[in-house]
């Protein structure tokens, strides 16, 4: 089994009260994924472009993974772009850190690093307190985020 088919698979093992996303199949559209590059400037890793297409967004134990919502969502603090954008323009996080998701009770902020290259069309995730290496890829930060709670 691919590790698209696990997380799959993970997701829909899980309570709904645990993990909340859309159905599989209900994300976005390639035009909003490559608006969103743009504007931050990046290409986003394939397994999260993979994840936004299939699922859109969601929450994980509460947490927001972040998404993209409608440029003119009138509560857009779970769009991935708008949070870079807020994040720089006062000054929270360098301007390689792309954050997608703040833990609710404060303690973890996951990133990508804009800096980071890779031949496989990837990122890691780091997390932004313990400056290290969380997950090789998205779809790592997911199950670990699903199944180590």
């Amino acid at each position: 089994m691919d590790k698209y088919e696990e997380i799959k698979q993970i997701i829909e093992d899980a309570d709904e009260d645990d993990v909340d996303f859309a159905p599989f199949g209900e994300g976005e559209s390639d035009e909003n994924i490559e608006s969103a590059e743009k504007r931050l400037g990046m290409k986003l890793p394939k397994s999260y472009k993979w994840w936004l297409k299939n699922y859109g967004g969601g929450e994980i134990y509460g947490d927001e993974i972040f998404s993209l919502y409608e440029e003119d969502d009138p509560m857009p603090n779970g769009d991935i772009v708008h949070m870079y954008e807020l994040n720089q323009k006062n000054g929270a996080f360098p301007p390689n850190i792309v954050e997608i998701c703040s833990a609710y009770d404060g303690d973890s902020v996951f990133y990508f690093d804009k800096n980071e290259k890779r031949d496989d069309g990837e990122l890691s995730v780091y997390e932004y307190y313990s400056g290290e290496r969380y997950a090789d890829d998205f779809i790592e930060f997911l199950k670990k985020q699903i199944l180590e709670e």
